[in-house]
């Protein structure tokens, strides 16, 4: 039941860093088409209308490029950290299966996944404080939309599971001690 387990959560991850390589590319396309689209001045000018008329939002052209950016490179930061949180974690799934559990790979590996998890965690309180900044003008968006503004369950999950993967790393680490201990011993 354990190889299969592990089979299956290795599966999991390959499927992951595949959609998120999907997802960067079509972020990148899409970002490529909306810089050149807001590179337009009639663009510039139909979008704000649209924003002016469905939102009351009033922005300005280098407004935009700028907003669209931003939101791109954050997108592309979050693919590519969540990309590295599976290739470790799939590793880690990898040594584990061969049986090697508490080794200095093993915890290097936990190291750049609670590294990658971190740098994740920090994108998305990063994100979150972008939209409470601009809650005022946001609010309007907000309500025609289905993303959670008032209680942001990916934040308080990405610190959960960075708490647990801190206390993992801390038992590895100790384990790696012990083992090297015992190694001492024998």
């Amino acid at each position: 039941m354990r190889k299969f387990i592990l089979n299956v959560l290795t599966v999991i991850t390959w499927i992951y860093q595949v959609l998120c390589v999907l997802s960067a590319v079509i972020f990148v396309l899409a970002g490529g088409f909306t810089i050149f689209a807001l590179s337009q001045p009639e663009a510039v000018t139909e979008a704000s209308k649209v924003m002016s008329d469905e939102f009351g939002v009033q922005l300005g052209g280098n407004t935009w490029l700028g907003l669209m950016l931003g939101l791109f490179c954050f997108f592309i930061a979050g693919v590519v950290a969540q990309f590295f949180v599976c290739r470790y974690a799939r590793l880690i799934i990898k040594n584990i299966k061969q049986e090697i559990y508490f080794a200095m790979k093993n915890l290097q590996l936990l190291k750049k996944l609670l590294i990658s998890v971190a740098v994740y965690t920090a994108l998305t309180v990063i994100f979150y404080i972008g939209i409470y900044s601009n809650y005022a003008t946001l609010t309007k968006i907000a309500k025609t939309s289905s993303v959670d503004m008032l209680y942001p369950t990916s934040i308080v999950n990405s610190l959960f599971f960075l708490a647990i993967l801190y206390v993992v790393y801390l038992v590895f680490k100790y384990g790696m001690k012990v083992q090297e201990d015992a190694d001492s011993i024998i």
